[in-house]
């Protein structure tokens, strides 16, 4: 056995797209039982949570996390917005669920330097992908997906709650269980990184 596949690796695990018509606590749940110690992050499209949804989701927090998906999940939303407009977004936001996690996630990795200037003047992380790096200022406090890192200490999981391209939370189940029970598992604001992870 290699000496990689014996690091014991910290999971991260989350699903996009949290909101009415489109949530599975069921399927969560059975991977909660599977291994006590699952924990996950969930990005919510703000506008389109009822109260209801997110008491719901607030009855679980212990073990899931809610980070803000953009605010009307459009396309491109997020290229358009300044500065200004980021922090009033995520003000609004906190608004709806004042528990949301300091982590914000653009819908489709589509995002700007303004927005990268928003979150980091309201202190809320940014969840990216790994090919907007060349984008993303360098002190901008993150988590990466799909990052391929030498001895890499986390096994990052992403997934939809929606059937999507084989990675719906209930089609693709056998992935989010692959971990070994007992594994350690991280919400994405528990891993979140200061300084540019590759250059």
């Amino acid at each position: 056995m290699g000496r990689l596949s014996q690091i014991k690796k910290t999971v991260v695990m989350d699903f996009d797209d949290l909101c009415d018509g489109n949530e599975d606590l069921g399927t969560l749940r059975r991977l909660k039982d599977r291994d006590p110690n699952f924990k996950v992050t969930l990005f919510a499209i703000p506008t389109r949570c009822s109260d209801a949804l997110l008491t719901k989701y607030s009855m679980e927090r212990e073990w899931i996390q809610l980070g803000i998906h953009g605010w009307r999940h459009a396309r491109y939303e997020c290229l358009s917005w300044t500065s200004e407009e980021t922090e009033e977004k995520l003000a609004l936001a906190r608004e709806v669920y004042p528990d949301f996690a300091h982590v914000f996630k653009a819908p489709n990795w589509e995002i700007c330097d303004e927005v990268y200037a928003g979150c980091k003047n309201t202190g809320i992380a940014v969840a990216d992908h790994y090919r907007n790096i060349v984008i993303m200022p360098q002190d901008t406090p993150h988590y990466i997906y799909n990052l391929k890192l030498r001895d890499d200490k986390l096994t990052r999981l992403h997934g939809h709650i929606q059937p999507y391209a084989n990675t719906g939370l209930s089609e693709a189940y056998d992935k989010w269980a692959k971990p070994p029970v007992g594994s350690e598992y991280k919400f994405i604001s528990e891993v979140i990184i200061r300084e540019k992870e590759v250059h």
